[in-house]
């Protein structure tokens, strides 16, 4: 029985029958934003049921159909995968006070991640990357911090609503990194100053291209070491 669900989550058709199942599930929640008559409405809750009872099934097929049970909860995928079904199983009301379990029922579709060998890989790399990614960051801000003491000083006084404090200047700046627009934020500095184009044009090369082609770099780094292991 164990070596027949083993073999009966291992193949192919099977996985291609649960990624369906998830993909369904996403429809299906985006379809109850919309306004639905009642019909289609019951049909929808329906099928949510049937998917949540696939949930089961398949969890407990790839629980009994472990060799070793205690290795299923040694890997965080299951333990993951499990907890997402656990919520569906909960009972939820329709009304507001148990709105936060019914967005837990979104995280449904989150299951797709595990049931894809290539997101996982993904997943895992951002794990791994966590580190370094979070010295970049550190780094990222410190000179964020930077940019944004001397575009206060510079430029407050000319255009307060952007530049008054740091605070301000940090909202400012990062429009700035996310090249949103941040022509109309240095146009009119432009005007005023002639080299406001260098603050802008430094803050962009360093900031916005360097450290982002440097977090690329990290997770392609990550990636191709996991694949070598």
């Amino acid at each position: 029985m164990s070596n027949l669900l083993f073999k009966l989550n291992s193949s192919r058709i099977f996985q291609f029958i649960v990624i369906s199942i998830i993909i369904l599930n996403a429809i299906t929640l985006g379809v109850n934003t919309y306004e639905l008559n009642a019909y289609i409405a019951n049909s929808i809750k329906i099928l949510d049921y049937l998917i949540t009872i696939f949930f089961v099934i398949e969890i407990l097929i790839r629980f009994i159909g472990e060799p070793k049970k205690i290795n299923f909860f040694k890997n965080g995928w299951n333990i993951f995968d499990t907890l997402i079904v656990l919520v569906s199983l909960i009972p939820i009301p329709n009304n507001s006070s148990f709105l936060l379990l019914r967005l837990l029922r979104v995280f449904r579709v989150l299951r797709l991640i595990s049931a894809i060998p290539e997101l996982k890989k993904i997943i895992e790399a951002l794990i791994d990357s966590i580190k370094r990614v979070f010295y970049v960051g550190l780094l990222l801000f410190i000179i964020l911090y930077i940019y944004a003491t001397i575009g206060s000083m510079l430029f407050a006084s000319h255009i307060p609503e952007r530049w008054n404090d740091v605070g301000v200047s940090l909202i400012t700046l990062f429009q700035v990194l996310t090249l949103s627009s941040w022509e109309t934020v240095m146009l009119p500095l432009q005007e005023i100053f002639w080299w406001a184009w260098i603050y802008f044009f430094s803050f962009i090369i360093i900031c916005a291209i360097t450290m982002l082609n440097l977090l690329i770099a990290i997770l392609v780094d990550v990636v191709i070491n996991q694949k070598k292991l």
